[in-house]
């Protein structure tokens, strides 16, 4: 195995930690604040989507907007 092989499972790793720890305090938010705290987390568009329920396109899309806010 190499470093970078590793270097990805411990980012998934970690990216499911962060998911489990975090899933009680999403149910409690909105999605765009859910979608929010866990990208800078620097989890991916499935991961997010997975842990606030909704689908991968939602959370691109609302990602997209925000983007366009901050212009």
């Amino acid at each position: 195995m190499n470093d970078q092989q590793i270097q990805e499972q411990i980012s998934n790793k970690l990216s499911a930690l962060i998911a489990i720890s975090l899933q009680e305090d999403t149910k409690k938010m909105s999605v765009a604040n859910g979608e929010r705290l866990l990208r800078r987390f620097g989890l991916d568009n499935q991961s997010i989507a997975d842990i606030l329920g909704t689908t991968k396109r939602t959370i691109e899309v609302m990602k997209s907007r925000d983007q366009k806010g901050r212009r």
